[in-house]
């Protein structure tokens, strides 16, 4: 029979009490990983070269100052080649410059009435095309070059005898083992190459940050109750 006021319960057993939280100790190899931890895989990702990305519109901005630049630099030299070149070639060693007055397309090549104009809409509208869909600085460079080219070029088909839409183009840049050449010619053909250039490196970029993301094994095991 219990006394009146003597401890009872596991005080009286001589029990020490229970520790707080008794019952939820966290297992060994079972440590919570804070939510906001950094994974090692994604510190590897983070390290792989990725291209410098611009904003939407600054894209349109960087292409549209390349090819203003390359448009305003080819009707300059043609215009400065038809004043100073029409007495005759100026030779300057490895370059000489001659003044070729072009009716077919870059480096000579032959094609049929309006057919450049046509080919200059197309190139035009698939950069814009390709512009939407990058946000990569060198590649709207790239593209900016070759639609200055192309528009450079354009402008003597309508500007220059014979006139619209078979004007002759003006080359001035003579290589001797090389077709007459322009700025505009020059330009496309760079852009042409860089666009090629970037597209492949940007697509094994990507390609090494996906096959790294498949690549990676979780951290947490699977505490999820199987879907039945």
């Amino acid at each position: 029979m219990t006394e009146p006021g003597a401890p009872t319960g596991p005080q009286a057993r001589g029990d020490a009490p229970e520790p707080a939280g008794h019952g939820h100790e966290a297992r060994p190899g079972h440590e919570a990983l804070p939510e906001e931890a950094a994974l090692p895989e994604d510190a590897a990702l983070d390290a792989l070269p990725r291209p410098r990305a611009l904003p939407g519109r600054l894209v349109w901005v960087v292409a549209i100052a390349m090819a203003t630049i390359v448009g305003v630099l080819d009707q300059a030299t043609k215009q400065l080649a038809e004043r100073q070149l029409e007495a005759g070639p100026i030779d300057l060693g490895l370059v000489s410059l001659t003044l070729v007055r072009n009716p077919n397309a870059a480096f000579g090549i032959p094609g049929f009435t309006g057919m450049f104009l046509i080919v200059t809409v197309i190139v035009l509208a698939i950069i814009v095309r390709m512009l939407t869909r990058t946000d990569r600085f060198s590649l709207a460079a790239a593209f900016g070059l070759v639609a200055g080219g192309a528009i450079g070029n354009a402008v003597d088909r309508i500007t220059r005898p014979p006139g619209f839409p078979d004007g002759a183009v003006v080359d001035f840049v003579n290589l001797g083992w090389f077709p007459v050449f322009n700025v505009a010619d020059a330009a496309i053909t760079v852009g042409a190459i860089l666009v090629v250039l970037l597209l492949v490196i940007t697509d094994r970029q990507e390609a090494r940050r996906a096959a790294a993301r498949v690549g990676r094994s979780p951290v947490r095991p699977e505490t999820a109750s199987p879907r039945r």
